[in-house]
């Protein structure tokens, strides 16, 4: 996945938090129905927000330039794919803010990491699992 530059905001839930809210749609409509028109994005939308089709045509475009997007000539339309699944993107994304964090504040993101998983067990277990199969995978 081509880099892309976005504003981290902890207030908001779920990739909105990286997207913005119509970006965040458009991401979520196309994962889960697969390559679109803007058209086909716009009829979705608009039933539930008040939007103009240029508006959707200018965002998708600007996902497309983000390298989330694939732009393919079809006829007199284009159709849009993402260029990555949701799980890539959650991945790509978890990543880049994990490394900001740590090349920055690492000791008090460790420490609040730790502080995070002490408060379920399961979870603490879970990352102790993966840190040993890291550190076996490393050996081999």
């Amino acid at each position: 996945m081509k880099n892309y530059s976005f504003t981290f905001n902890p207030r908001k839930k779920g990739i909105r938090q990286i997207l913005g809210d119509l970006e965040a749609d458009i991401m979520e409509l196309i994962w889960k129905k697969g390559d679109l028109t803007v058209r086909d994005v716009y009829e979705n939308l608009r039933h539930d927000r008040e939007i103009a089709y240029t508006t959707v045509m200018t965002v998708m475009s600007r996902l497309a330039e983000k390298s989330l997007l694939e732009k393919i000539k079809s006829g007199s339309a284009y159709i849009y794919r993402p260029m990555v699944s949701e799980s890539e993107f959650t991945q790509s994304t978890v990543k880049k803010v994990m490394k900001s964090l740590l090349e920055d504040f690492a000791v008090p993101s460790m420490n609040q990491f730790i502080d995070f998983f002490e408060e379920d067990p399961g979870k603490m277990d879970e990352l102790a699992k993966l840190i040993e199969k890291k550190r076996k995978d490393k050996d081999v």
